[in-house]
């Protein structure tokens, strides 16, 4: 989910309705089995790229980027310890701690493909939890070959469509057929739906052991189904403050026995509380007192989990 959440009084409407997307279920049905999303963040004019700030936040989901102009650079923050990227092309990556801000240097265009984690296996077999906190060269999951041509091709396609379109076929063509393990897949499902589902009721709806559930669930994404449904949870309360609901109401709406148990979530998982996590990046810049050391003036604030 990607969000421009505020804008600086006189930015210009360049960079508004910039992520132009596929709809993967008219696209093609084996796409719509493990990709949600592919958008195309597309800021060529180099000053409104630098006045963006692209704030990421913690996810269940994989993200599959291909660059098209200036690589990105970011900065990852949790807590009190800060871990400055340099710049990265073509990767694959998964937030499950921390924040990361990523700030254009230059003129911006990705092409961002969402996996859904319970069927992400189809195109990147049994190896998710590699991907965690991790950005993951797509030379090293793919033919590097193979990822040359795609970058090529995207990098010198006339429009948005078109660089789209050469994602989805580069994905497709790479789907695996062998089926993923189905309990994982329906674990996953289950706890996307209902984080506050307890490990053991989850074990019984699948008529498997609990044992059997978190050998199965660790061996893919490499923690068990209890932390997995912790950041499935802060999904859901991300996506009802995105629509207005009071952090009261989100805490008991999303199965938190009160409002400091969510924020201990956040902590723990962020290391941040979560009015602090959803600032945006403007705000946090206009707090910085050494004025003179800050990157380009933040214009537009976008946040993507």
């Amino acid at each position: 989910m990607s969000q421009l959440v505020s804008r600086a009084s006189g930015a210009s409407n360049i960079a508004i309705n910039r992520c132009p997307s596929i709809n993967v279920h008219e696209y093609s049905p084996l796409l719509a089995t493990f990709v949600e999303e592919i958008v195309d963040w597309d800021f060529p004019d180099s000053e409104t790229a630098r006045g963006v700030a692209i704030k990421v936040l913690p996810s269940t989901r994989p993200y599959f980027i291909v660059q098209y102009r200036d690589p990105m650079i970011s900065l990852r923050r949790f807590r009190d310890t800060e871990n400055r990227h340099g710049r990265y092309r073509n990767v694959i990556i998964q937030m499950e701690t921390g924040i990361t801000t990523v700030r254009p240097s230059g003129p911006l265009g990705a092409i961002i493909a969402r996996f859904k984690p319970e069927a992400a296996v189809h195109v990147l077999r049994e190896r998710l939890h590699c991907f965690a906190d991790s950005k993951i060269d797509l030379g090293n999951v793919f033919d590097a070959h193979e990822v040359g041509l795609l970058e090529e091709r995207v990098s010198e396609a006339p429009s948005s469509s078109e660089r789209l379109a050469a994602v989805a076929q580069f994905l497709c063509a790479h789907a695996c057929s062998r089926e993923p393990d189905p309990v994982v897949c329906q674990a996953v499902a289950c706890l996307r739906r209902d984080p506050s589902l307890q490990v053991g009721r989850l074990a019984a709806k699948l008529d498997v052991s609990e044992r059997q559930l978190l050998r199965k669930f660790q061996a893919l994404f490499g923690v068990s189904p209890k932390l997995f449904a912790r950041s499935a949870r802060i999904e859901k309360v991300l996506a009802a403050r995105r629509n207005g609901s009071r952090w009261a109401d989100i805490a008991y709406g999303c199965g938190f026995a009160d409002q400091a148990h969510m924020i201990g979530d956040f902590n723990a998982v962020l290391g941040s509380s979560p009015e602090r996590a959803l600032l945006p990046a403007s705000a946090e810049q206009r707090r910085i007192a050494d004025k003179a050391s800050a990157a380009a003036p933040i214009a537009y604030d976008y946040f993507l989990w």
